[in-house]
């Protein structure tokens, strides 16, 4: 036991007083509390942000709309509102609109044109077309004239009085009778060319023969052909001029075509038949 008048209190006993002396004040603070109307708080409880923004209002006072600002609506986490997909206007192929005309008139250069290759213009148009003539006979008259036309235009040569009176010397020239002179058939100037569906009739040396042919058509393309391209160049010069054949230069062509023949058109012969018609 301590010495003096009291004795000091004990450690356990001194606890047990400040227990008390705690428990009695926070009975009389909840009573407190109470009694003005107010709620227990629990330590460490969070603050609620609604009320921090409306202050002493409720949230029943909030959702009444009385007066105060209300609280904005949020997204609930994990949600997602779609977006709506832009939508793909196809692009139009080719002009978008109508082209203006223009009020004034557009003025075009015309392309240049090719220029066309020259060609003769006969003197006179062609007559009727010739007349067949069978082997050994020379046309005459009318029919004469219609052959030398289309010999002429088929060559290409103007039919000048002088190159129609030549070619019908020509022919002429060409005429006989066997054995002293033969004509094929559709043939009035004797050329030797193959073809043309024509048919050898006499033999002329030198792998060269005579020939009638079919018709007068076949004839004169036959005769075109033997006399082309370069065979007689002076005879075709000649033509060409629309001079006849008449010049004396013609001599050593002449002569070569007749088989020694003739060097002249027309010779004793061919001028004994008859001037021919133009």
């Amino acid at each position: 036991m301590p010495k003096g008048r009291h004795a000091a209190i004990r450690p356990r006993q001194f606890r047990l007083v400040w227990i008390g002396v705690l428990a009695f004040c926070l009975t009389a603070g909840v009573a407190l509390t109470i009694s003005l109307g107010g709620k227990p708080t629990t330590a460490g409880a969070p603050k609620d942000p609604l009320a921090s923004v409306l202050g002493s209002a409720t949230i029943s006072d909030a959702k009444l709309g009385n007066g105060l600002p209300s609280p904005v609506a949020r997204p609930r986490p994990g949600k997602r509102t779609p977006t709506p997909s832009a939508t793909v206007t196809p692009t139009p192929v080719g002009p978008t609109h109508s082209p203006t005309p223009s009020p004034w008139p557009v003025q075009t250069t015309p392309a240049p044109s090719a220029a066309p290759s020259p060609t003769r213009t006969p003197t006179a148009p062609p007559g009727p077309a010739p007349e067949a003539t069978a082997q050994n006979q020379t046309p005459r008259g009318a029919n004469e004239l219609a052959w030398s036309e289309a010999i002429l235009t088929a060559l290409g040569d103007p039919l000048t009085d002088a190159n129609i009176v030549s070619v019908g010397y020509w022919m002429q020239n060409e005429a006989g009778s066997p054995p002293s002179g033969i004509v094929g058939a559709n043939n009035p100037v004797n050329v030797s060319q193959p073809g043309f569906g024509g048919w050898p009739i006499k033999y002329e040396g030198n792998g060269w023969s005579l020939y009638s042919y079919p018709t007068p058509q076949d004839g004169i393309a036959a005769t075109v052909k033997y006399l082309t391209p370069t065979g007689y160049p002076e005879i075709l010069a000649a033509l060409k001029s629309g001079q006849g054949l008449s010049s004396p230069s013609l001599a050593g062509e002449l002569s070569v075509y007749s088989g020694g023949g003739y060097s002249q058109i027309p010779d004793a012969w061919g001028a004994s038949q008859g001037r021919p018609q133009t």
